[in-house]
């Protein structure tokens, strides 16, 4: 008999809260979302560029992006729990390491290459195919809800920061990050033990062969539409602190401002868990993208105060990228190749999440604002909306090999 909804989060929670703060404290929130606090220091204190500064994360995504397909093979054989520990040491060792940067952009990039080959067990998609095995009625909102994670850290991490950077200087924040992942590791890995996502999956009757996957055009029209999103949304965090300061907000404020996006984000992650669990989820993620992209258009206008709606309005929408690409790939493959499925779209994620900080930083030279790179984020999100409104209806996935849909032709079911 199959688990109810409630009965998947009464049996669930444990992999629930424990992926939830896996992914709070993993590769993908910490370094990305705090690393605009630290764009203003480094580069008064070493004369880089942000520009510069900010090829550090883009190297960083690069690496995770170039790792995640070869890695989703590691997460099919061996489960995702095996990977996590590792990931979450070489996490902490690469927060102490920038904290000893001494202005050599070869040791800072360095670093970040690192972190991106070690630490990816740390990174999204081990957690997602954790919480897609556990759940299958409360599948969207389960993902809403561990997605969050870094909704939380975007909330709390910015405002502590900013205090501990302003306090004792910026290399105390690298350390007070390494301090919070070497903390929390051991819960993360105590509310995993019980429940291996690896043995969960075996009883999904999703099983799609992966090779009929990569034939499916829906797979590269699916990388393709997540290309934009992350091109256009994944360098607003790390220069979101630098954009307001330029209008006059004390740094201070700004973090707190970018807290308060966290919390929005966190809002729109559970909005979207909830709706993709009832209405078909390309339809969702257009009107998403829409909204996100209505928020950047408002943020670039000059008054502080339509920034701040602008902001309210597109943290509803940050983030949705890694919900939908990890409900995507569950309701439209299944979970037998998961990882694999997963770690392609990631890459085309990661890539555009990698190139987007450096193009902000590159406007900004370039133009002397952010105006411009926030009117070509709200183009490139328009873009994708109208690429999910092309994506057919959901498969049956019934454990054939035939079974499969796609951008164009083949018979598909809701």
């Amino acid at each position: 008999m199959a688990e109810t909804a409630t009965m998947e989060f009464r049996n669930g929670w444990r992999s629930l809260a424990g992926s939830m703060l896996g992914l709070a404290i993993g590769v993908h929130a910490l370094p990305f979302g705090t690393s605009g606090l630290f764009l203003g220091p480094l580069t008064r204190t070493f004369g880089w560029t942000r520009a510069e500064a900010s090829f550090g994360p883009t190297l960083l995504f690069l690496c995770l992006g170039a790792i995640a397909p070869i890695f989703g093979t590691v997460i099919d054989r061996f489960g995702a729990r095996r990977v996590i520990l590792p990931g979450l040491l070489a996490l902490t060792l690469f927060f102490v390491a920038l904290s000893q940067t001494t202005g050599s952009l070869a040791f800072y990039y360095g670093t970040f290459i690192a972190v991106g080959v070690i630490g990816v067990g740390s990174a999204t998609p081990t957690y997602t195919r954790i919480v897609n095995a556990r759940f299958r009625a409360a599948r969207g909102r389960a993902l809403g809800i561990a997605l969050i994670g870094t909704g939380l850290s975007s909330a709390a991490m910015p405002p502590l920061l900013s205090l501990a950077i302003d306090a004792w200087g910026w290399r105390a924040g690298y350390f007070l990050l390494a301090g919070v992942v070497a903390l929390a590791t051991p819960v993360v890995l105590a509310l995993l033990k019980a429940e291996d996502g690896a043995k969960a999956a075996k009883a999904d009757d999703a099983q799609v062969p992966f090779p009929t996957i990569l034939r499916d055009p829906l797979l590269w029209g699916l990388g393709l539409i997540f290309f934009l999103v992350a091109l256009a949304v994944g360098g607003f965090s790390g220069h979101f602190v630098a954009m307001m300061t330029d209008r006059g907000f004390s740094a201070v404020d700004a973090a707190r401002m970018m807290g308060a996006g966290g919390l929005f984000l966190i809002a729109g992650r559970l909005v979207t868990g909830f709706l993709i669990d009832r209405f078909f989820a390309p339809r969702v993620a257009a009107v998403i993208m829409v909204v996100s992209a209505a928020g950047f258009l408002l943020i670039a206008q000059s008054g502080p105060g339509v920034a701040v709606v602008g902001l309210v309005v597109a943290g509803l929408a940050f983030g949705a990228e890694i919900d939908l690409v990890s409900y995507l790939v569950a309701r439209y493959f299944g979970l037998a190749a998961y990882g694999r499925t997963y770690g392609i779209l990631y890459a085309f994620v990661v890539v555009g999440t990698a190139i987007s900080p450096t193009a902000y930083g590159w406007c900004f030279d370039r133009f002397g604002s952010y105006v411009e790179v926030l009117h070509g984020a709200g183009i490139l999100l328009g873009a994708a909306a109208a690429g999910f409104l092309l994506l057919r209806r959901f498969p049956v996935l019934d454990g054939s090999a035939s079974s499969k849909s796609s951008i164009v032709g083949g018979e598909v079911h809701a």
